[in-house]
């Protein structure tokens, strides 16, 4: 076996507490009105693990506002090369006393995956996706480079007010193309749980790290498939699906059909 299949996956689950991602994001000068729940775990993840934050990662109950939460803990799952244990005492290292008590830690908890997919197996998933496109060339209405939400993009190739451009139908459409362009499993169902356009935040680079807001399309999936390539099932599954990756997109949860 080569080092990829022998390598440990853990699915992480953590709770962090809100008032201590609101307090984080005063100290970082986050505009906090506008920032939303998976930036401050971003945010918080990575002051609390730096380069080894686990990703992608999952903000269970993510309808919900930092605010409504009231002091409450919110609930995040993630796969990590690391299980709990190693990642605590990476934060016991290196991380703020602010920072550290973030999180639960008597809650804290992982579990190691699975490190073989048999072919034919056959699995449930529900998948939170961002299905953007990244322009490769110039066009009337985007710039090369430009990321675009897909159905805005086909909206505007189209350029045609008579023909009627389905939403769902278009971000059903981007997953199975993703799927299609790789060996590891064949959807056999697919739905749409949930949509919505999700402000999204991100610092330049600048000195003063000057807060930008933006928005992308948020899809959850469910649905069924079945594995094709087991190993390249394995890694696409703890890589994570689609952009935006490291800022609460991309886990796939996995389950018995």
């Amino acid at each position: 076996m080569n080092e990829t299949q022998t390598k440990t996956t853990h699915m992480i689950q953590m709770w962090l507490n809100s008032r201590g991602l609101m307090q984080l994001g005063k100290m970082l000068h986050l505009p906090l009105k506008q920032v939303g729940n998976n930036y401050l775990v971003h945010c918080a993840l990575s002051e609390l693990f730096q380069d080894q934050a686990p990703k992608p990662f999952s903000v269970e109950d993510n309808h919900r506002q930092i605010a409504d939460y009231n002091g409450q803990a919110i609930r995040v799952l993630s796969y990590s090369d690391l299980a709990w244990e190693t990642l605590q005492n990476l934060a016991k290292g290196f991380a703020s006393p602010t920072v550290y008590d973030i999180v639960d830690w008597n809650r804290m908890a992982s579990k190691p995956m699975p490190t073989e997919f048999p072919d034919g197996m056959e699995l449930g998933f529900e998948l939170r996706v961002c299905p953007v496109i990244r322009k490769a060339s110039d066009g009337p209405k985007w710039n090369k480079g430009q990321e675009l939400d897909v159905f805005l993009s086909k909206v505007w190739e189209i350029d045609d007010e008579s023909v009627e451009v389905d939403r769902e139908d278009t971000y059903k459409e981007w997953l199975i193309n993703y799927f299609k362009k790789q060996n590891s499993a064949d959807l056999t169902s697919l739905t749409i749980k949930r949509f919505s356009i999700e402000r999204m935040s991100r610092r330049n680079h600048t000195p003063n790290r000057k807060v930008k807001i933006i928005q992308r399309p948020d899809v959850t999936f469910t649905g069924t498939l079945k594995i094709r390539n087991g190993e390249e099932f394995r890694e696409l599954l703890y890589r994570g699906i689609g952009r935006h990756k490291s800022f609460g997109f991309g886990m796939m949860k996995i389950r018995r059909a």
